[in-house]
């Protein structure tokens, strides 16, 4: 886990949760957004991915390695004493809705980035059917998930530097993904109600990983008193990656800024 603390006064944490296959280090232009607009930042790298040590890359042996994660950073957070917001992308969005399913933090709203709630790209037919058997016999076995650097994103330099990242996560775990499935299934059939937490969902028209229309149903269905929606039509799953992510990045600094007006912060 990192911090990284704003030049100036300070007016709100934002938590990063980054999604599967990759790791915190992709997201240094986005810190640096945050910090130059006058907040802290914190961030790690999720189990199994980036430069965590305790498990092999591409594998977890539970959902809940997530969960122990962000709770750290969460917590972390806490410490400035300043309205928290959570920002969670692709895996990263999901692990946020899941963990205020099961605890409700005192969060000044969540930002969602393409969650993760159901894969438009799968694995081969094959990996996923042998997956489930192989989940008790080898749980560690490793196949390539097959989603390309190409497949996330528009931005030339973005895929170039990607191409040669030695810690970008190609090949996962059969409990990895089996976890996955399952985390998904739970969020979907959850019948707990979910915090009146302010909401931002933004999604991406053209994703290749992940079915954007169940996450938009799944926000339809909550009992919110605010919430926003917003698509781009035209853009990949890393929405803050894409030719466009100064326009995305100022979308959520609008709804950050809407949010802590509304508490009572003079910006």
């Amino acid at each position: 886990m990192w911090k990284w603390e704003t030049d100036g006064i300070a007016h709100g944490v934002v938590v990063i949760i980054h999604g599967e296959l990759e790791h915190h280090a992709r997201y240094g232009w986005l810190i640096e957004k945050w910090r130059s607009r006058g907040f802290h930042v914190v961030m790690g790298d999720l189990p199994g991915q980036g430069m965590v040590k305790r498990t092999e890359r591409g594998h977890i042996d539970s959902f809940k390695e997530y969960e122990t994660a962000v709770g750290q950073w969460i917590e972390a957070a806490m410490l400035f004493n300043l309205p928290i917001f959570l920002l969670g992308h692709g895996l990263g969005g999901l692990i946020a809705v899941r963990m205020m399913y099961k605890k409700n933090y005192e969060i000044a709203g969540i930002m969602l980035s393409n969650p993760t709630f159901a894969y438009e790209h799968t694995p081969s037919k094959f990996s996923h059917l042998l997956s489930g058997s192989l989940n008790k016999l080898t749980p560690e076995h490793r196949f390539a998930f097959g989603f390309t650097v190409q497949d996330a994103t528009r931005n030339s330099e973005i895929i170039e530097l990607d191409l040669e990242d030695p810690i970008y996560v190609s090949r996962v775990s059969v409990r990895w993904y089996r976890e996955m499935l399952f985390a998904m299934k739970q969020t979907l059939a959850e019948d707990s109600e979910f915090p009146d937490t302010p909401l931002l969902l933004m999604q991406s028209g053209e994703n290749k990983l992940v079915d954007t229309a169940v996450a938009k149903k799944w926000l339809l269905a909550l009992n919110l008193t605010e919430f926003q929606f917003k698509e781009w039509t035209q853009c990949y799953h890393e929405l803050f990656n894409e030719p466009e992510r100064d326009e995305v990045f100022h979308y959520a600094e609008s709804f950050v800024k809407n949010r802590l007006r509304s508490i009572g912060y003079d910006l």
